[in-house]
């Protein structure tokens, strides 16, 4: 699981990085306090004429006496030393943010190979949308909690550390009261949001819900315009994006509301140290010059207590994307079986046995219960039954899209869990009725990144009766399908399916209604190059066409079983 602990452990992986970082930053602090002591210490010693080190010093090397000449050594001392500071500090930035680019991508890969193992099931309850939410959004807010967060407030404590240092040398009571009265307004702020931070974790709950909302219907918007249902999906769509509004409204005005009141509290203790320092003066207890010097550093010290009250923000956000985050990480990932004995290697096709199999979605009704089932290497088997008795689950158990709860699945003898569901998969070709398609090349959906020659794609191509249709084509294998292969007919994206998976040369292929779309006459053609390419393959079909259902070698009615 992510935590604040693992991100910051993360980050100290990066040691040479965060050493050198931490060192420019304490270089670059150096160098920038003492800046507003420079300019308010020479007017007690150009102007009131007392004794002080910064005419000295500057005597050392130069002597010419003129008070304009001091002024602008100090002038271009101070400008330097400021611009030294920025570089500095710029490049403090650039390397907090390459570690946090670097957290980020490690983050996002944890939640990849987590859903590269994840249960199908598991993944269908959580949604696309709700991952892709997660996987975005609340990565990019630790990647600012890290650089605009993490990075900053070593800087910031460091500043903090190096002012209170000065003021404490010019005059202890003063530095006290402003020492004192800011860290009770930032206190404020830290209580107040921790509270705000439950509105955050709303408002990205909503988004969430939004954009899961919004992936769906654009996926099915197809559907949604057939059976003009646009304005009912589209205004439930706008609902949900009210309540980000409402929830962002919420949020942003109430976190703005404490970070301005502790803003203005921060003010009060200000005004307050002004007084008193006045009165101090008055008084005689210090120079104008040491209390101008102290206001300066009363300001100065303000930018990093608001930078505490951000970061306090940004760490609030990012606990709260985590707990999202892990909600990925909590998704239970399918069984891991290593491959023990491998009973596809050297053959050419497999049987398979089914050992008293149940299976069940929510542990309530079997889908499947105790089926026992023997299919023959080679054996072209028809399944059939009525709707709900199991064909297609039947299917994805085959394949391990689902694991089995209960029973043994054995290909060639090996029981599937000595084999290794990759493996399985890797050996048996499952082609579903309503294939998905990438909005690609019809190479890049046919070969899905793997490398095959021409040859060998047209040859499948001609065996799914699609070879005429694409070679007609003015890109021929480099066309555009378009999102989900909307420029293709449903037949023809059946095929395009079919092809797909005669690319990997299964031992076992297994047709789910895949010819559902097709017309008898490119149904027959199509089933008898299969018949002929898949020669001595086992074949399983869940049909309910006869044409599909008279190829096969036996029929099995799994209603009955």
């Amino acid at each position: 699981m992510i935590t604040i602990k693992s991100i910051l452990k993360e980050i100290n992986r990066h040691k040479k990085i965060l050493i050198l970082a931490n060192i420019i930053a304490i270089v670059s602090i150096l160098l920038s306090i003492p800046v507003p002591l420079l300019i308010p210490k020479l007017i007690d010693e150009i102007v009131l004429g007392k004794d002080g080190w910064i005419t000295q010093f500057i005597d050392q090397y130069i002597t010419i006496g003129s008070p304009e000449y001091y002024i602008l050594v100090v002038l271009v001392i101070t400008m330097l030393l400021r611009a030294i500071s920025l570089i500095l500090n710029i490049v403090h930035i650039r390397l907090f943010t390459k570690i946090a680019k670097d957290v980020s991508y490690k983050i996002r890969k944890q939640l990849l190979e987590h859903l590269k193992r994840v249960s199908m099931s598991e993944y269908d309850i959580l949604g696309s949308g709700s991952v892709a939410s997660k996987v975005i959004t609340d990565v990019d807010t630790i990647d600012k909690f890290i650089a605009s967060g993490v990075g900053e407030i070593i800087v910031e404590t460091l500043t903090i550390i190096g002012v209170a240092s000065i003021i404490f040398y010019l005059n202890w009571q003063l530095a006290l009261v402003i020492l004192t009265l800011n860290p009770l307004a930032l206190g404020f702020f830290l209580r107040v949001f921790k509270n705000i931070a439950k509105i955050k974790k709303q408002e990205n709950r909503s988004i969430e819900i939004f954009q899961n909302s919004l992936i769906e219907s654009l996926e099915l918007y197809n559907l949604i315009r057939v059976q003009n249902r646009e304005e009912y999906f589209l205004e439930d769509i706008d609902k949900k994006a009210k309540e980000i509004r409402d929830k962002a409204y919420l949020y942003g005005l109430k976190s703005e509301v404490s970070l301005k009141f502790a803003q203005m509290l921060i003010m009060y203790s200000h005004d307050t140290f002004r007084a008193v320092g006045i009165l101090m003066v008055f008084f005689g207890y210090i120079t104008i010059g040491e209390m101008l010097a102290i206001f300066a550093y009363a300001w100065v010290i303000m930018k990093p207590m608001d930078k505490l009250m951000q970061f306090s923000n940004l760490y609030f956000n990012a606990k709260a994307s985590i707990n999202r985050l892990n909600e990925i990480l909590r998704l239970k990932i399918e069984p891991q079986y290593k491959l023990k004995i491998n009973p596809f290697k050297g053959r050419n096709s497999a049987s398979i046995r089914l050992k008293n199999l149940s299976f069940s979605y929510n542990d309530s009704k079997k889908v499947l219960n105790n089926i026992n089932l023997e299919i023959e290497e080679g054996e072209r088997v028809a399944i059939i039954g009525e709707t709900g008795s199991g064909k297609s689950t039947l299917a994805q158990i085959l394949i391990g899209l689902y694991p089995i709860e209960n029973g043994e699945i054995y290909y060639n003898g090996v029981e599937i869990r000595d084999i290794g569901y990759k493996t399985v998969r890797e050996n048996v070709g499952f082609i579903l009725q309503s294939p998905m398609m990438f909005n690609n090349t019809l190479r890049f959906n046919l070969t899905l990144g793997r490398e095959y020659s021409d040859d060998k794609i047209y040859e499948v191509l001609k065996v799914a009766q699609l070879y005429n249709f694409v070679f007609n084509l003015d890109k021929k294998l480099d066309t555009i399908i378009g999102k989900n292969g909307t420029k293709l007919s449903g037949g023809e994206r059946q095929r395009l399916s079919i092809a797909r998976v005669l690319l990997d040369n299964p031992k076992v292929i297994i047709f789910d209604e895949s010819t559902s779309s097709l017309d008898n006459e490119t149904e027959n053609r199509l089933l008898n190059a299969i018949d002929s390419y898949l020669k001595g393959r086992t074949i399983i079909t869940i049909a309910h066409r006869k044409n599909s259902i008279e190829k096969a070698d036996r029929i099995i009615n799994l209603s009955k079983i």
